[in-house]
């Protein structure tokens, strides 16, 4: 869909992500039997299937919750809406914690994020900069989605992400 923009073939794409689960039991666990080598398929297949299907189709994602769904980064840190005990983005300068929905940080100081948030954000800073809402260039663009949307954040200089609410 990503590269064609044909999506006939959701529906069915979907519906193969239960060959994904076939190692899973109930709770959500890795089961295997007595036979250990289908350990990596439970655990290698399902997640990862799990994490490209919610990139490729959004509306996957759990509707009352905020995730990130893709970077083309390492995610080294994340504290969605103050998790942490000590919230790592205090260490920017004048920022009321109050007003954070998410905070992360990559990597590299360039890459591009799509996160589903369950409303759209007042703002969006990289490095305490102010980013713009555009399609094109240094900025983030919001997909309005049922139960809330899609976020992409596209950065080129910085590598700590705010996302305030």
């Amino acid at each position: 869909m990503s590269l064609t923009g044909d999506s006939s073939l959701y529906e069915n794409a979907i519906r193969e992500l239960n060959w994904a689960t076939y190692m899973v039991d109930f709770d959500g666990r890795n089961r295997f039997p007595t036979d250990e080598p289908w350990l990596t398929d439970g655990y290698g297949d399902y997640v990862r299937h799990y994490l490209r299907a919610m990139d490729a189709f959004p509306a996957l994602t759990p509707p009352d919750e905020d995730h990130i769904i893709s970077s083309t980064s390492v995610i080294q840190e994340a504290d969605y809406a103050g998790h942490l005990a000590k919230p790592v983005y205090l260490r920017f300068e004048n920022t009321d914690s109050n007003k954070v929905e998410l905070f992360y940080r990559t990597f590299d100081t360039v890459g591009i994020e799509k996160i589903k948030l369950k409303k759209r954000p007042s703002a969006v800073l990289v490095e305490y900069k102010l980013l713009a809402e555009n399609k094109t260039g240094e900025a983030y663009e919001w997909k309005p989605m049922n139960g809330g949307g899609l976020l992409i954040v596209r950065r080129k200089n910085g590598n700590k992400v705010l996302i305030m609410k």
